[in-house]
């Protein structure tokens, strides 16, 4: 039975978002995310997620925003300072890029992807001695 003004649960609304993304439906997630995120303004599923599809579709600023969102929740979160970097990188903001690979890296020492990302961009940028270390700590 459906219910005048009830409201879908927030992690539905994360579940129909992430088959929009899966679908390469970004715009319609990020609505969906804006909901579940409405309702529950601290979910970090909803905002990590809000995040990559905003890289998706290239709006690394507001990206960045959602990122950092997150880290005022959790300090430590090592995806958040992985995917915030990704997107300065990105914007050509490599200093940063670079900071947040870092910050990742030693919030979560093992979490490969910031080590793999940080060698990427170390070899975009035609250092390749250090993109190899990178990479083989990933």
């Amino acid at each position: 039975m459906i219910f005048f003004g009830s409201k879908e649960k927030p992690e539905d609304l994360i579940y129909q978002a992430m088959a929009m993304v899966k679908a390469n439906q970004p715009k319609i997630a990020i609505s969906l995310f804006n909901k579940a995120l409405k309702q529950d303004p601290k979910n970090v599923e909803a905002l990590h997620n809000k995040g990559l599809a905003l890289n998706l579709m290239k709006k690394y600023s507001d990206a960045i925003t959602c990122f950092d969102n997150i880290l005022e929740i959790n300090p430590n979160d090592a995806p958040a300072f992985n995917n915030k970097a990704i997107a300065q990188a990105e914007l050509g903001n490599t200093v940063d890029a670079f900071e947040n690979y870092d910050r990742a890296i030693k919030a979560d020492p093992k979490y490969a992807a910031a080590h793999f990302n940080k060698g990427v961009l170390f070899d975009r940028l035609s250092s390749h001695e250090d993109a190899i270390k990178c990479l083989e700590e990933a």
